[in-house]
């Protein structure tokens, strides 16, 4: 079986992907030799890991996960000084897998040397539950992603390609354009990806459009448009900060990822939808900002646009809580990534991730993903049923005093998606006796992990007397265990613990 593949056209990025070790048996013998390899490549820099890649590839792939382990982060910049080995490549596609892995790596190498591009490969890794295991995951080889810096590919606010980004994407999608003995079956999907600036909706489409301009360039290398697919999944995931204008261009990408057949690409689409690891990074474009009421100093700087001066018009509630900026959110750290999936980090707490709240973030909207060929949408969606509990149901609570409504919490089961999108009402001053809400429109997104699930809700309303919610759902108990209010107040922002009932 080949592997999957996936390459990311974007700016280069730091960290690496982990790999669980796999449960294939070698030799004593050869488990010391790949052993003592694998600690060779571990303690030296560019140089030993491009020799391991290119003249050892098919030897690791040979050999197995089980040895190397850990994982591997490759990264290739113009002058190929970068390159980092915390383990190997998984065994489950043999030693197919490595020569092509092999192959690849010296491809994309000459690629970015030829081109002066910052690439970044990675191992993709798919974690199917095995049956009959007591439910633990069954790693299985994935192929290799690649992060390649766009700038200079398109103009600002442009879908097409320029002369160099014509010239490197050809080259790019030559690596991947089908070899000999490959699967015919393989299918290929292209996601664009944009920084935060601008509104959502303008951004999915950029971005849909400049993924359907790359697909295009791949058709034309011998990739058959019936296995082509793309998408526009605009800022919804983040891998850099959007509130610093130094980072946030490393969130301009696309993706190119090669899956075996149809299914595996549902469940890649799927299982990158509502992933918890885009909790690293927020989208908002402005840093979060709070000026302390006891402050005689100087005239204050002018409020982030999220956090401007409640005027006249707002309707404003005490819900007495804390200045956000002196709260810690911690809300993430209860929430383990899924075991079924896939991976390009280990399933390590999600806590050992840097997250941001609701605060920090802003609605994220994802397309649908369509065939180059027929223009239809692939359906990502099994079933229509929702997880127990959540199915349209109202939860709400007091929050010092005043009565705060979530309607309806409709999450359905597969990958924990939004069906309807819910409104927050408020009751001020309910255990007083009032009965006089202030209802507001909101945007639900969800980020899905192994046995929780992170609602975060935001208020259409500007003059709404809530910004945002983060409510951590249980998808086995039907009850929230934890969440956090944003509100604001004059120069700054606020917020305090809230957790729901289902009503």
């Amino acid at each position: 079986m080949m592997p999957l593949a996936l390459l990311s056209v974007g700016s280069g990025v730091g960290g690496s992907f982990f790999m669980k070790a796999g449960t294939h048996h070698v030799t004593t013998s050869l488990t010391r030799k790949i052993s003592l390899l694998a600690g060779a490549i571990a303690l030296s820099g560019c140089a030993t890991l491009n020799e391991a890649g290119k003249n050892y590839g098919t030897a690791i792939g040979c050999a197995g996960g089980a040895i190397l382990g850990a994982g591997l982060t490759y990264a290739i910049t113009g002058d190929a000084k970068k390159a980092v080995v915390g383990g190997g490549v998984g065994a489950a596609a043999g030693c197919v897998a490595g020569n092509l892995w092999q192959n690849r790596l010296q491809e994309l190498e000459r690629i970015a040397k030829e081109e002066n591009l910052n690439i970044q490969v990675q191992t993709l890794q798919s974690q199917e539950v095995a049956t009959g295991n007591a439910g633990s995951p069954a790693p299985t080889e994935a192929g290799i992603v690649a992060q390649v810096q766009d700038q200079g590919m398109f103009a600002t606010g442009s879908a097409q390609l320029s002369v160099d980004g014509q010239r490197q994407v050809r080259k790019l999608a030559a690596a991947f354009a089908p070899k000999p003995g490959q699967n015919s079956q393989a299918a290929i999907l292209v996601v664009g990806h944009t920084d935060a600036t601008g509104s959502a909706t303008t951004n999915q489409r950029l971005s849909e459009q400049r993924a359907r301009a790359v697909a295009a360039i791949l058709a034309e290398q011998g990739i058959a448009p019936q296995r082509m697919f793309f998408q526009g999944a605009g800022a919804s995931r983040p891998i850099a900060d959007n509130s610093d204008s130094f980072q946030r261009g490393k969130n301009r990408r696309v993706e190119i990822v090669e899956v075996t057949d149809r299914n595996m690409l549902v469940k890649r689409v799927n299982a990158e939808q509502n992933n918890t690891k885009y909790l690293a990074h927020g989208t908002a474009t402005e840093p979060v900002r709070s000026v302390p009421s006891t402050s005689k100093s100087k005239p204050a700087a002018k409020p982030a646009a999220e956090n401007k001066p409640v005027d006249a018009g707002t309707a404003v509630v005490d819900f007495g809580g804390q200045p956000a900026s002196e709260t810690r959110w911690a809300l993430g750290e209860a929430i383990t990534p899924k075991k079924a999936g896939f991976a390009l980090v280990s399933s390590a707490h999600a806590g050992d991730l840097p997250s941001s709240s609701c605060e920090a973030d802003r609605p994220r909207e994802s397309g649908k993903v369509f065939n180059l060929a027929s223009g239809k949408a692939l359906d990502t969606q099994t079933t229509t049923e929702y997880l127990p509990g959540y199915n349209n149901r109202v939860w709400a609570n007091l929050v010092n005093g005043h009565l705060v409504t979530l309607s309806p919490v409709s999450i359905l089961r597969d990958g924990a998606s939004v069906d309807r999108q819910p409104f927050i009402e408020v009751v001020k001053g309910y255990d007083q006796g009032n009965r006089k809400s202030i209802k507001s429109t909101a945007v639900a997104n969800t980020y899905e992990g192994e046995d929780l699930v992170l609602y975060r809700v935001f208020t259409q309303d500007p003059k709404a007397p809530v910004s945002c919610i983060d409510v951590v759902f249980s998808k086995k108990n039907s009850e929230a265990t934890d969440g956090a209010l944003f509100y604001s107040r004059p120069r700054e922002a606020f917020t305090t613990r809230f957790v729901p009932i289902r009503a």
